[in-house]
């Protein structure tokens, strides 16, 4: 099913570590003091994929944290399409994987977003981190934030399990596409 929209929409990803002084975007870290790193990535609903038409697409889909970091997620969706879960992804509701269980969405602690109301999900099943995005209200934006420590090293795939591409369940196209919504999570 694909994904419904009323209007152009777009969620910022903000990484932003929290541990420590410095923010430090494309550095190399000193062995002493690990750098600390910022990451934008946009996802916007109005892309063109070759043989999908409008799907949603990442800006700035790879990024790079430290091993042992604390890193805090930041999303502001403006996507007011819902994506309902179903099956095997029902799981995708619950926060996963953050320092308390929890995530801040729109201003309420939350440790779960009902299938109904989920837009899109922010999951690095490597790390077992998951956010579930709620739908933003309807000419507005909703802030969600998590936290989570990045435990392990190596490169891990980061994807959106709400079926907002293409195909009958609305897995395909940009649920497929590198870049738009699957991108990659280097912890070094």
């Amino acid at each position: 099913m694909k994904h419904p929209m009323t209007k152009a929409a777009a969620l910022a990803l903000v990484i932003a570590p929290v541990l420590g002084a410095g923010v430090v975007s494309g550095a190399t870290a000193s062995a002493a003091t690990p750098s600390h790193v910022t990451e934008v990535m946009k996802i916007l609903t109005t892309g063109k994929l070759a043989g999908s038409g409008e799907q949603p697409k990442i800006t700035n889909s790879a990024w790079t944290v430290h091993k042992g970091q604390t890193v805090t997620v930041k999303i502001i969706s403006y996507d007011d399409g819902a994506a309902p879960l179903m099956g095997k992804y029902m799981k995708y509701t619950s926060v996963m994987g953050t320092l308390n269980g929890k995530e801040v969405a729109g201003g309420k602690t939350v440790s779960n977003v009902s299938d109904i109301n989920v837009s899109h999900t922010f999951t690095i099943t490597g790390l077992g981190f998951n956010m579930p995005i709620p739908v933003a209200p309807t000419g507005k934006s909703i802030v969600v934030t998590a936290s989570f420590i990045a435990k392990k090293t190596g490169t891990f795939t980061w994807n959106c399990f709400a079926p907002c591409g293409t195909g009958t369940v609305g897995m395909n196209g940009a649920m497929k596409t590198t870049g738009w919504m699957t991108g990659k999570v280097k912890v070094s």
